[in-house]
C-alpha cells in the first residue's frame, strides 16, 4: 500500500500498466468486475471476523489502483493537512461512487475511519458485514432529528476511541455543487467531541452513475480525478462561522476545476434542528 502519511501530494504515475482485461472486456465492464471482486473479497475477510482496519485501507489502495488501470489519473493534493495530533471530522462534497472506495485509503494513511452511510447501504446484502466490520454509521435521511442524535451519540464516541468520521454532508452523488445543499452536520460533530473537521473538496466525474443501475459506473478517461484536502478548522461555539469557510472553500477549489456552482442562499439546512 502507498503511504501517503509521508506525502504532500501524489500523482498517478505516467506510466501505469492497463489491466489485461480491458482489452476483451471492455474498461466499463472490466473496471466494474475489478471493483466488485474487491468488495467481495472485503465481504469475505469482514464475515470471517478478519477485516482488520490495514486491511480495509489495503483494499481501499487497491480500488485506487484498479482505477487507475482503467484509465484514472489522480492528483492529490493538501495531505500535508491530514496530519493531525488526534482524530478529525472530514466533510466532503459527493461526486461519484469513486470517493467512497478511495478515501478510506486517504485518510486511513493518518487515523482509523469510520464513515457515514445512507442505510439501505448499511443494511444491503453486499456490503452489511464490511459496514459493520469498519464501525460505520447509518443515517435514515428521513428524520433529521433521530440522524442528528444518531451521529452526535456514534460519532463522539468513536472519536473518543481514536476514530476519525468521514461523512457527506450533501447525502447524494451530484454532479455540480450546491451550498444550500450541503448541511453542517460535521461541523456540529466537531464541535461537539471537541475535534478539528477537515474539508475535502474532490471532483470524481471520471466515473458517472449507471443508467440502469447507478452503482454499474460509465467511464471517461478525459477527466482527470481531483482530490484537494484543506486546511484543519478548530470549531468555535456552533460551527457557524467554520462552516461558511468550508462552504467557500469547496465552491473555490471546485470552481477552478471546472465543477458547475448553484445557488447562493447561505442559510444553513440544519439551523433549525441545532442541538442545544
Amino acid at each position: 500500500m502507498i503511504d501517503l502519511s509521508t506525502l504532500e501530494r501524489y500523482e498517478t504515475p505516467s506510466v501505469i500498466k492497463p489491466a489485461l482485461s480491458r482489452y476483451f472486456l471492455g474498461t466499463r465492464l472490466s473496471m466494474n468486475l475489478s471493483v466488485m471482486k474487491i468488495v467481495l473479497q472485503c465481504r469475505y475477510l469482514s464475515k470471517k471476523g478478519i477485516f482488520t482496519n490495514s486491511a480495509y485501507f489495503d483494499a481501499s489502495d487497491r480500488l485506487r489502483t484498479a482505477f487507475e488501470k482503467h484509465g484514472a489519473r489522480f492528483e492529490i493534493t493538501g495531505l500535508e493537512n491530514m496530519k493531525q495530533d488526534g482524530p478529525c471530522v472530514i466533510v466532503s462534497n459527493h461526486m461519484s461512487l469513486l470517493e467512497t472506495q478511495v478515501l478510506p485509503w486517504l485518510i486511513g494513511c493518518f487515523h482509523p475511519l469510520s464513515i457515514v452511510m445512507k442505510k439501505s447501504l448499511y443494511d444491503s446484502w453486499i456490503f452489511h458485514p464490511v459496514a459493520v466490520a469498519t464501525k460505520s454509521i447509518s443515517l435514515t435521511r428521513q428524520n433529521l432529528r433521530a440522524d442528528i442524535d444518531v451521529i452526535m451519540k456514534e460519532g463522539v464516541e468513536y472519536l473518543n476511541q481514536g476514530r476519525s468520521i468521514l461523512l457527506f454532508p450533501e447525502g447524494t452523488r451530484k454532479g455540480f455543487f450546491n451550498r444550500d445543499d450541503f448541511n453542517s452536520l460535521g461541523v456540529k460533530l466537531a464541535a461537539r467531541a471537541g475535534v478539528k473537521v477537515i474539508p475535502i473538496a474532490l471532483k470524481t466525474d471520471f466515473l458517472v452513475n449507471g443508467k440502469h443501475v447507478s452503482d454499474f459506473s460509465t467511464v471517461h478517461h478525459d477527466r482527470p480525478v481531483h482530490i484537494h484536502v484543506g486546511e484543519a478548522l478548530k470549531v468555535q461555539g456552533r460551527g457557524k462561522k467554520e462552516h461558511q469557510v468550508i462552504l467557500d472553500f469547496l465552491e473555490t477549489k471546485l470552481s477552478s476545476w471546472g465543477v458547475e456552482i448553484r445557488g447562493r442562499d447561505l442559510k444553513d439546512p440544519v439551523t433549525k434542528e441545532e442541538m442545544s
